[in-house]
This record gives structure tokens, sequence and C-alpha cells, in this order.
């Protein structure tokens, strides 16, 4: 008999405990998102030059020669040691499997960062052109500075807490639930779109007629805008609710 009505009292805690745990767990999971485009504000050139010799010391040379060249150009128009920054520096060697010969090939990476302006990206490669650099390679891409990544991030923030209470209210009203408060709220920040903008690959010398002549490749900068960014930031919020 004692055995059979502590059986029934487990059993009837048991339903008590699951009942409340059922009602805390009704809830409703709702989403807000917003997103925007924005111009980007920094821009980013990363120059690259390779120099290839079957003398490592050679190879070497070569490259310093050509990287010191492409330095003053970038003095010329207002960069300091300040923002030239060297991202990458490779020697490296291989055989040539038709004659057994080694060669090295001696490398530089270059970076600039700055604020972005059109006019100063027009000069950028009006002045590669003019100083004639051999076996350079630049690409081009932009992002958004800290700064203005924050102050979109805040307010795409806001818009998607709004979007979120709204689509809460919306779902109540539909299935007759009361919100009675929240649970939980987490943030999923989207990473932005492709950067790059433009990209010049292979900038080659351009022959002394041009240069005399002072014939130059024309850039896009002046006449286009660079690619937006889109930015976008979804809420998840976790309402408590009952019938």
């Amino acid at each position: 008999m004692y055995r059979t009505l502590l059986t029934l009292m487990l059993l009837v805690a048991t339903s008590l405990s699951y009942a409340q745990n059922n009602k805390n767990d009704n809830e409703i999971i709702v989403e807000g998102t917003s997103k925007t485009k924005i111009q980007p504000d920094i821009a980013i050139f990363t120059l690259s030059v390779e120099k290839t010799d079957s003398i490592e010391k050679k190879a070497i040379e070569k490259l310093n020669k050509e990287v010191d060249g492409i330095v003053k150009s970038l003095y010329k128009i207002g960069f300091t040691n300040t923002t030239v920054k060297i991202s990458d520096y490779t020697v490296s060697s291989s055989r040539n499997e038709d004659n057994d010969k080694k060669r090295y090939d001696a490398s530089n990476v270059l970076r600039l960062e700055f604020g972005l302006n059109t006019k100063l990206i027009n000069k950028i490669y009006e002045e590669v052109q003019l100083a004639g650099h051999e076996d350079l390679s630049i690409s081009f891409e932009t992002k958004l500075s800290d700064s203005l990544e924050k102050l979109t991030r805040t307010k795409l923030v806001e818009q998607s807490i709004v979007n979120a209470k709204d689509n809460a209210s919306n779902i109540s009203k539909a299935l007759n639930i009361k919100l009675l408060g929240i649970k939980q709220v987490s943030k999923n920040q989207e990473v932005f779109f492709e950067h790059s903008a433009y990209r010049v690959e292979d900038l080659k010398k351009a022959s002394a007629s041009q240069r005399n002549d002072r014939i130059m490749f024309p850039t896009a900068f002046d006449k286009f805008d660079v690619k937006e960014i889109e930015v976008e930031e979804r809420i998840t919020i976790v309402y408590r609710i009952s019938n």
C-alpha cells in the first residue's frame, strides 16, 4: 500500500513539473531584418612586383630597384612611408626541367590604404603609367572605415528591432495569443558583399613614344562611382506567450 501511494505521488509530482516546464516553454521566435547599401569610404591598393633571374642576388637587386622606383612615384603624389606598407616579401627558387637550370623569383607586395578619393586614384594610375614600371600588377578594392561601419550597424540594429516587434505583434494578433515578455535576444550580422570594385592586372611598361607624347590609358574613376557595399543586420527575439 505504501509503495503504491509513493508511486502515485511521484507520478503526480512529475506531471506537475512537466506542466510547469511546458508552460514556461510557450514561446514564439520572431526575426527582424534591416539592410542598406552604402558608399565605401576607404580605398585599398595592392601593388605587386615580381622579378626573375638565374642568380638570386640579381633577382633581389632587380626587385629592390623596381620597388624603389614605385615608392618614389607614390611619394611624388603625396604618399609617405607611413601610408605605404609592405605586406609581403618573398624569394623562392625553382628548377627548369628543360635545361636543369635554377631560377630565382623575388616578389614584393606594397599596400596603400587611404580615404576614398577618385582624383587621387587617377593620379596613382597616371603616375605608374608615366614612370613605366615593369612587372607590376595592381589590384584595387574598397571597404567601410570602422567608424562608418559602426554607425551604419547601430542604425540597422535599431531598425531590425522595430521590424521584429512589428512581426511579433502581427503574429500574436493572427494567432490570438498574448505576448508576455521578451525571453531572449540575439544578433546576427552579415559580412560585407564583394569589396572589389575595379581590378587592373599586369600593367606593363608603356612604349617610349607613348611616354614622350604623354599618351595615357584613362581610368573610369572620374566617370563612375565605386560599387556600393551592402550591409545587413538580423535580430532574433524570443517572446514568452500565453493562449
